[in-house]
Order: C-alpha cells, then sequence, then structure tokens
C-alpha cells in the first residue's frame, strides 16, 4: 500500500459518523416520548423522580458518549469520574460526623465540648 493510500485511510476514519448521529437522535426521540407517556402513569412523587432522573441520565450519557466524542476517552473518563465521587461522598459525609441527631433535631456539637474532650 503506497503512503497516500495510508494515509487517506487513516484521514476517512476521522470523519463525522452519520449514522451513530442519527441512532443517538432516533434514541433521544424515543426517550422522550417514554418521558412524556410515563408522565400519564401518575406515579408517586419519589417514584416519578426517580423515573425521570434515570431517563435524563441515559440522555445525557448518550450526548456525552456520541456528540462529545468521549466514548474513546474511558481511561481518562473513569478517572475522573473516580475522583469526582470520591470528593461528592467527601463534601457529604465530612459535615455529618459534626451532627449529633438528639430527640429527631439535629444538633451541632459546640466548640467547647468538643476542646474538652
Amino acid at each position: 500500500m503506497s503512503a497516500s493510500a495510508v494515509a487517506s485511510n487513516e484521514h476517512s476514519s476521522h470523519g463525522p459518523n452519520v449514522r451513530a448521529y442519527m441512532t443517538v437522535f432516533g434514541a433521544l426521540l424515543f426517550l422522550t416520548v417514554v418521558t412524556v407517556l410515563v408522565s400519564y402513569w401518575h406515579l408517586p412523587i419519589k417514584m416519578a423522580v426517580a423515573v425521570a432522573l434515570a431517563i435524563a441520565t441515559l440522555k445525557s450519557a448518550l450526548v456525552a458518549a456520541v456528540f462529545m466524542h468521549l466514548k474513546g476517552e474511558r481511561i481518562i473518563i473513569y478517572g475522573l469520574l473516580g475522583m469526582t465521587v470520591f470528593f461528592v461522598l467527601f463534601l457529604i459525609a465530612g459535615p455529618s460526623f459534626d451532627v449529633v441527631d438528639v430527640g429527631g433535631h439535629a444538633v451541632h456539637a459546640p466548640v467547647a465540648m468538643q476542646a474538652e474532650k
């Protein structure tokens, strides 16, 4: 194979993948219809929010993977996702060690009492 044929073959793989774009477009339309149909089921509020968030998460994952070209960068994405989850859990769990539940009311431990221990 000549050098120009190899160079031509390399550049042809970097073009837009119209079929993938149209597939995601169809999936987004379908999931939008599913969202509207689920709203007519009159689910309890917590269940309705959970279903809506699940559908929205799926839709955003499709958009991020295909349109933002993230499906080919797994190592970087998983690394950043892992760091994000760690810091979110740290920021949520950290302050909970400073709060005491007394009779159904959250009470912050006074600084003076913490120093005496």
